[in-house]
């Protein structure tokens, strides 16, 4: 039954203002109006934030309600080492993976457990970038409608950090995720788990609202790790469906963007920094196509 599984919630964790703490206090609000019927603890694993968390976490007000834990994943930079680390401290033998600056819908624990229970040993689902996002708004670079968020022809399916279920004795059959990955290392996870033979799911509805960076730097930041992860996997899977990385359109996507109208700050530092990853990506894992 649904209702007896023992599930932790882990959200890797790096805050650096008190706007931060406030974001991370939304999403766990959210976990409070769960649907779910069983029971579930939280696992706050710290990556590091300048701010003070700890102190944060172990007087907060929802503690006891949610059962939430404080860890210390500051040894490596990274929400892969922090997803790890807050694994190896988790007790449910289900794990759920969301991050702090999301919100998840109140059905997300208990669609999340039940799909999981269909047959699979790691699944995701859709998110969307929407509600959270009405005051920063992208109008190019949009988050795909849930029945179009898997990329079609992929080796297997994409799996998202921000919404991820999986066995616990998998994730650490598995080792965890790939702590030398900048970004991309849920995507890594998941064809890694596929090519061991683990089953994988998605489930194609949004329920999770994902919050956007603010502003042109964050934005960069983002997609330059995006684009280096994207080129990394195209060497470690090759032919997995993922679009292959060709030098012209990587240089015509740098030259263009700084000047594309209608784009806002983060779409715009998100693009470039994609189309600069892939290059930079591209070059040092040898996977740039020249024509």
């Amino acid at each position: 039954m649904v209702t007896e599984r023992s599930v932790s919630i882990v959200i890797p964790t790096y805050i650096g203002t008190a706007e931060g703490r406030d974001l991370l206090d939304v999403q766990l609000d959210a976990l409070t109006r769960q649907d779910y019927s069983g029971e579930f603890d939280v696992v706050i694993a710290d990556n590091g934030s300048p701010t003070e968390v700890k102190s944060h976490i172990e007087n907060h007000p929802l503690r006891d309600r949610l059962t939430l834990r404080y860890v210390d994943a500051s040894g490596t930079s990274g929400a892969a080492f922090a997803r790890n680390v807050g694994a190896d401290n988790a007790t449910g033998e289900i794990l759920l993976f969301c991050d702090h600056d999301d919100r998840v819908y109140p059905n997300w624990v208990s669609r999340m457990v039940a799909f999981l229970d269909e047959g699979y040993d790691l699944t995701c689902s859709a998110v969307e970038g929407d509600s959270l996002n009405t005051d920063n708004p992208r109008h190019v670079a949009n988050i795909p409608a849930p029945d179009k968020f898997q990329p079609a022809g992929v080796y297997a399916p994409v799996i998202v950090g921000t919404s991820m279920a999986c066995r616990a004795e998998v994730y650490r059959k598995l080792g965890g995720q790939d702590v030398s990955y900048a970004a991309n290392e849920d995507l890594e996870f998941g064809w890694r788990a596929h090519r061991e033979g683990y089953r994988l799911g998605y489930l194609a509805e949004a329920l999770v609202a994902y919050r956007y960076r603010q502003g042109f730097r964050p934005g960069y930041r983002q997609g330059r790790s995006r684009g280096i992860g994207l080129a990394r996997l195209n060497a470690e899977f090759p032919n997995n469906g993922l679009p292959e990385i060709h030098l012209p359109e990587v240089l015509l996507r740098m030259i263009r963007l700084p000047f594309a109208r209608g784009l806002v700050g983060e779409e715009r530092g998100l693009m470039i920094g994609l189309a600069v990853g892939q290059f930079r990506g591209g070059l040092r894992h040898r996977t740039l196509h020249w024509v």
